[in-house]
């Protein structure tokens, strides 16, 4: 990856001299030019990160430049700074209405010159990461795309096949659940990608006061880092859920994963004005097992839950996930939701594969989350509560210090 390019312009060798001795060693190359004619020939070979450009010269004066430079699309991107002896107001007014970023005035103080060009080239670093990012997520949000249009294809052409294998069937749920958290997942990658526009924009603004305030826009260039890594991982864990592979044998933090779940369903709870509550145990002991089965699980189970409480007066619709160890060797989960409950007769059944209460529900997703658990050495049922609503009980065994 080649280092930056700093492109500087003045009619006069000598004052190119200063300019370049004033950037050495900077963690960026120079390139010269000495008139207009010169800078869109060089700019037409190979566009800079950064012009330093001198307003005032024969022929094509900087001004002219910067209109030029500005109204070709190719090149309007390109980060300006104006140079200029000129001390009234007006003519640095104009530079910025052309579409210059900054100014510095000659004589220039070297420290000072050094400080506003490196702020304009990593502005313009975290430009080009936040437009590749951004391509990126299009891509993501494409293939996603496809990929429900591809599931919602293969589930009526496979019907008939939906038994082949619980390992199958199991993705296939799994995917389907990540399908109904697409506007929820749409909303929560909607926030980093409205900070990082807003911190860009914000930087900008205080590298174009006069002096610059360099450290509040790199700190808002951290907040762009720290947004951009949120929006990554959000994509990352969309990933892992629709992954198909084989089972894993991993020592498990059932805490983490319940807090990774509910990162994945706070906006569909949000959306339902519903709220999503942790009760998590305290140094709880690990369990071993496959994490994208068993966050499969705990998935299926709120996602019941919210639905549950789905018709209950708004500031009723409460679901709590609750981790507890036995102090022996089990760990227990369980999703307790305030709906209506279920029916006594209904409080087995609803674990049979193709079972269901409801009226769009495949009835696979409890069947396929008791194989999970039961593959896993545990136990998963339920039970009605004593005033109202209904909890999902799980124990797992836990993973054996030294284990494979």
């Amino acid at each position: 990856m080649r280092a930056p390019l700093v492109l500087l312009v003045d009619d006069d060798p000598q004052s190119l001299k200063l300019l370049s001795d004033a950037l050495a060693g900077q963690p960026f190359a120079l390139a010269v030019a000495l008139d207009g004619e010169m800078v869109l020939r060089q700019v037409r070979r190979e566009a800079p990160d950064l012009v330093l450009l001198d307003a005032l010269m024969p022929d094509m004066d900087g001004f002219e430049v910067c209109r030029r430079l500005q109204a070709d699309p190719a090149t309007r991107d390109i980060p300006i700074i104006f140079m200029t002896s000129l001390s009234d107001t007006a003519s640095r007014v104009r530079g910025l209405e052309l579409g210059a970023v900054d100014y510095v005035t000659k004589p220039f103080v070297r420290a000072e010159l050094a400080a506003r060009v490196r702020a304009q080239v990593a502005v313009r670093a975290g430009a080009r990461a936040l437009a590749e990012k951004n391509a990126e997520l299009e891509r993501a949000a494409a293939e996603l795309a496809r990929a429900r249009d591809s599931l919602e294809a293969e589930v009526v052409r496979r019907t008939d096949e939906l038994m082949a294998t619980n390992q199958r069937l199991a993705h296939l749920n799994r995917v389907a659940a990540m399908t109904e958290l697409a506007t929820s997942i749409a909303h929560e990658l909607n926030q980093p990608l409205a900070a990082i526009l807003s911190n860009a924009q914000a930087a900008r603004r205080l590298l174009q006061r006069s002096p610059p305030d360099v450290s509040e826009a790199l700190l808002a260039l951290g907040d762009i880092v720290e947004d951009d890594r949120r929006a990554g991982t959000i994509i990352q864990r969309m990933r892992a859920m629709l992954k198909k592979g084989a089972p894993r044998a991993d020592a498990l933090d059932l805490n983490e994963l319940a807090r990774e779940v509910a990162r994945l369903v706070g906006n569909d709870a949000l959306l339902r004005g519903a709220t999503l509550r942790l009760d998590l145990g305290p140094r709880l002991p690990r369990v071993r097992g496959d994490g994208i089965q068993l966050q499969q699980v705990l998935l299926n189970l709120v996602v019941n839950g919210l639905d549950a409480v789905a018709d209950r007066p708004a500031g009723g619709r409460l679901v709590v996930v609750r981790t507890r160890s036995d102090g022996k060797d089990r760990v227990s989960l369980s999703v307790e939701d305030a709906g209506k409950g279920i029916a006594q007769e209904d409080l087995e059944r609803i674990f049979e594969a193709f079972f269901t209460t409801k009226a769009e529900g495949l009835g696979v997703g409890l069947a396929i989350s008791r194989s999970i658990v039961e593959a896993h050495g545990g136990r998963l049922w339920a039970e009605n509560n004593p005033g109202e609503g209904a909890t999902f009980r799980c124990t797992l065994p836990i993973a054996e210090e030294g284990g494979v």
